[in-house]
């Protein structure tokens, strides 16, 4: 049974099933479905089949049909006193209806927090698609704007910022043209958390790496110990911020030791990576971010030292670890006929080492670099590869694959129930701005 989530309006998406869309005028007294269900941190999706609207909060479902006073309940079927309708793309109920939902969803499994990621804002210079603005200071700001927003609407009070957040990749690790980029970004990450959510940077390539034209005509890109010290100069203030984290997140970080990095000889480290791989603790999650292009050993990630990260925070009774990364560890092959290695895969060995640690802790990585959206489960294990590089740099696909979300500018929500339970939603919009769509959900625990 096909099943099409729906985002800013359910009208969109009972349309794209070919179904007619009647609207009706709405009533004093009645409540938009989709606001109620998300007051109870619950989501919404729309069954084509059966013209039901779907509801689940936590563990507990509801259907709702239109036009139609049957529904059911938590496997109960009921009577409502008026039928559900749509009016301006909203789906719209009684307000006799709204207490009956309100009163069997209230024992709901708890959510505990919400979480969005998204990577790569950084644009092309004479990019035709952006404003000057952007253009100028070289970060697709109308896209992260508005991610940003819905992200908060979705209860957002974390921002993961997957790297490539600026064009940097200057030819002599140019301090002056890295800070003037990293000011206009940190200028819209300062609006974010004045909203209310802490954004939490992850290196990337573009941040870390140099890029020139060696003696032989070769583009050659290469971290330096230079930049990573720009980065820090950039980013210190924020990774991390314990008063300002509290303020915002409701209660003190914890497991957050400043100290605890890949040390110079670990995983071929070779400079100081503070700050630029980190982890922290939160409403029993453990959060761990890595730079996988550190000086000297670009394209790889910091394997022995995350290995150990996450075995303390086992020990300390995480229940869930989440693993922020610019590049992923496996490249998503969009266009199988032209097949690419640009990722940590580049290193097979070691790449497959990296997804061990991931598997074996039973972790979901999240990254960028690949500006595309896509989900793999890689090496035929359980583990996810959340792939979020569309945030707002040149697509990937630079021409329509037959998958409409390989040209779309997207990112992830994540859901953390105080059951354990772990529910992810995926969202988009396309390269014209339409509307948000909810591109795909799952459980972590049960899959797609």
């Amino acid at each position: 049974m096909k099943k099409f989530w729906i985002s800013c309006a359910l009208s969109l998406s009972i349309a794209a099933s070919g179904l007619p869309v009647q609207s009706f005028a709405a009533e004093a007294d009645d409540v938009p479905l989709r606001s109620l269900v998300e007051q109870l941190n619950g989501t919404l999706g729309w069954d084509a089949a059966t013209r039901s609207i779907e509801v689940n909060v936590g563990n507990d479902k509801g259907s709702f049909k239109l036009d139609s006073m049957d529904a059911s309940i938590k496997g109960q079927a009921v009577k409502l006193d008026k039928k559900p309708y749509l009016q301006n793309g909203s789906t719209l109920v009684s307000a006799a209806t709204a207490a009956q939902i309100k009163e069997a969803f209230k024992k709901a499994d708890k959510l505990l927090f919400s979480f969005s990621t998204v990577g790569d804002s950084r644009t092309e210079p004479n990019t035709w698609d952006v404003s000057a603005q952007d253009n100028k200071w070289l970060v697709n700001s109308k896209v992260m704007t508005r991610m940003a927003n819905e992200m908060r609407g979705q209860q957002s009070k974390m921002l993961f910022f997957n790297g490539d957040m600026i064009m940097g990749y200057t030819p002599n690790s140019d301090v002056n043209v890295l800070n003037r980029q990293y000011a206009f970004w940190r200028g819209l990450a300062s609006t974010i958390f004045e909203n209310g959510m802490y954004v939490f940077p992850v290196a990337g390539n573009h941040e870390v790496q140099d890029r020139y034209t060696d003696e032989k005509g070769k583009t050659v890109k290469k971290a330096t110990k230079a930049n990573e010290d720009t980065w820090r100069d950039n980013m210190e203030d924020v990774i991390i911020d314990e008063k300002r984290f509290a303020e915002i997140l409701g209660e003190q970080v914890t497991g957050w030791d400043p100290s605890n990095t890949p040390k110079i000889g670990m995983d071929n480290i070779t400079t100081d990576q503070k700050q630029l791989s980190y982890s922290f603790d939160y409403k029993g999650s453990h959060f761990a971010i890595i730079n996988t292009d550190p000086a000297g050993n670009d394209s790889h990630a910091p394997t022995a030292w995350l290995n150990s990260d996450l075995d303390k925070a086992k020990a300390r009774g995480m229940k869930h670890s989440f693993v922020f990364g610019h590049k992923m560890a496996y490249y998503y092959q969009f266009d199988p006929a032209n097949p690419k290695s640009d990722g940590l895969e580049v290193d097979k060995a070691a790449a497959d080492a990296f997804w061990k640690v991931i598997q074996d802790h039973n972790a979901t990585y999240f990254s960028g670099h690949e500006h595309i959206f896509n989900i793999s489960q890689p090496n035929g294990g359980k583990a996810y590869q959340v792939l979020v590089g569309s945030g707002g740099s040149p697509f990937e696909a630079t021409k329509p694959t037959g998958n409409p979300t390989d040209r779309m500018y997207a990112w992830v929500t994540v859901k953390v129930y105080e059951s354990g339970k772990v529910h992810i939603d995926a969202y988009g919009f396309d390269a014209f701005f339409g509307p948000t769509q909810n591109i795909k959900s799952w459980d972590l625990e049960n899959g797609f």
